[in-house]
């Protein structure tokens, strides 16, 4: 018999597959999908504590400018305690928060969401500066209920010409006159 005529098989070895080597990319695999779920988790429980108005200041007080003063004729005249006024977006942005103690007179700030009317301006202490109720971009209220004792509010103004510096003091100009004067502004 010739050489072509022969039948030759070829035994390839039997390899066993190491349970390393499935195991190893599954446990990466849970790993990065465990990491992942982590930080959204953690950038959802961020975001809505900074939705909320939930802060580790307490209410009235910032936490490197000192306590915002307080005004009783403005708490009893418009229901409203001023908590917080601080730039926002690269000082581009000023924001007045502040915190409802009597529902029935703050309404009349919740009442009519396309007038200014009643919406408090911004003076800038030691200057001829101020922000006035129409650079009002936005009014809205952290968290549920309208209106409701204790609930938070921000009205964020347009900051055009850099009128509001941080570390400056700014007065809270009601539209009846009533002003809440040395407001420290935080950044």
């Amino acid at each position: 018999m010739s050489e072509f005529g022969k039948i030759t098989t070829l035994r390839r070895p039997v390899t066993r597959i190491r349970p390393g080597r499935v195991l190893e990319p599954i446990a990466v695999l849970l790993g990065c999908a465990l990491l992942v779920i982590g930080l959204r988790a953690g950038l959802a429980a961020a975001s809505s504590a900074i939705q909320s108005g939930r802060s580790t200041t307490p209410a009235g007080q910032h936490s490197t400018l000192g306590p915002v003063p307080i005004n009783p004729q403005i708490e009893q005249q418009w229901g409203i305690r001023v908590t917080l006024v601080q730039l926002l977006a690269d000082n581009g942005l000023v924001e007045l928060r502040y915190m409802v103690v009597d529902p029935a007179k703050a309404a009349r700030l919740h009442a009519d969401t396309t007038s200014l009317t009643n919406i408090p301006w911004i003076k800038v202490e030691g200057s001829d500066l101020s922000i006035r109720s129409r650079s009002v971009m936005y009014h809205f209220q952290h968290g549920v209920g309208q209106g409701v004792e204790g609930n938070t509010y921000s009205i964020i103004y347009g900051n055009a010409g850099s009128a509001v510096h941080v570390g400056s003091k700014v007065s809270i100009v009601m539209p009846d006159g009533l002003e809440l004067q040395h407001v420290p502004v935080g950044g």
